[in-house]
């Protein structure tokens, strides 16, 4: 495994216990216990990559119905893994960046005080050079196709209808059938 997959569980692992997500495909056996298929969905938790595969719980038939959108209750278990256990009140909202560069920072000698008042204190960081970037969208969303995308993308007829598609800032990453 690589390096980031390890640090990523070790993230996982000292997370909370419990988080809210947001589904963001639907349910499909797709993770094994070693005796049965279990149903797993990909999760959103407002961080920049979605949860791959967790699989819901058991007990809880009502989450197999759970739409692309819903909002989910993930409950980490002893193994650091987490799981869905049920439907939430809340979901991770937007998530924007926005980038902003700052000039280098110069001291020089601090024993001097220059500047035509010298009862002012010279101001280290010139108000003029900070360069504000244009605010970044990294919101999650998983929706179904529409025909127009399908056509669009040049994958109609082979995608079927109703393949969810995974949208980060409104730019097409992935799609599930």
């Amino acid at each position: 495994m690589s390096m980031l997959t390890y640090i990523t569980q070790a993230e996982i692992k000292n997370a909370a216990k419990e988080l809210d997500g947001k589904v963001l495909t639907r349910p499909a056996l797709l993770v094994t216990d070693g005796l049965a298929m279990i149903y797993a969905v990909d999760v959103d938790i407002g961080q920049n990559y979605p949860l791959k595969n967790v699989p819901i719980a058991r007990a809880n038939r009502n989450l197999l119905y759970a739409e692309v959108g819903a909002a989910v209750r993930l409950r980490r278990s002893e193994s650091g893994h987490y799981e869905v256990i049920g439907f939430s009140q809340e979901q991770p909202g937007s998530f924007f960046r926005v980038p902003i560069t700052l000039p280098s920072f110069t001291f020089g000698n601090a024993g001097i005080i220059t500047g035509a008042n010298p009862a002012l204190p010279p101001s280290p960081l010139p108000t003029s050079s900070i360069v504000i970037g244009e605010p970044q969208d990294n919101t999650l969303v998983g929706r179904p196709l529409t025909y127009a995308e399908l056509a669009m993308l040049g994958t109609y007829g082979l995608t079927p209808y109703g393949a969810t598609g995974i949208f980060k800032g409104g730019v097409l990453q992935e799609i599930y059938s």
